[in-house]
């Protein structure tokens, strides 16, 4: 495709036009990009040195729940399993050789 003569002339014109536009394309980005930047920095800043509070009513249910957990868990079973650890523990201290030697299988 050969170009003529006054093609030419027309194109010369652009070529200004089209450098500018893609100038300002290129600057265009870069401040949106910059502004995204600052966005996140803020909400960043904001969000480290925002405390999360709980309602007062939440506060309340949380500690009635609790509550409730202690009164409803039976303290036989805490007892019997506690008197189960102990005997583990006194008859793991009794036996001397129990826990010094370790056998390796290959």
């Amino acid at each position: 495709m050969t170009i003529r003569s006054i093609d030419m002339q027309v194109l010369v014109q652009k070529v200004g036009e089209v450098s500018k536009l893609q100038q300002i394309e290129k600057t265009d980005q870069q401040v949106r990009q910059q502004a995204f930047l600052e966005q996140i920095a803020q909400q960043t800043e904001q969000v480290s040195t925002t405390v999360n509070q709980t309602p007062a009513s939440e506060a309340a249910l949380i500690r009635e729940k609790q509550s409730d957990k202690k009164k409803k868990s039976p303290h036989k079973k805490n007892a019997d399993h506690s008197e189960s650890e102990e005997e583990e523990a006194t008859n793991w201290a009794n036996d001397p050789d129990r826990g010094s030697n370790l056998d390796i299988r290959a």
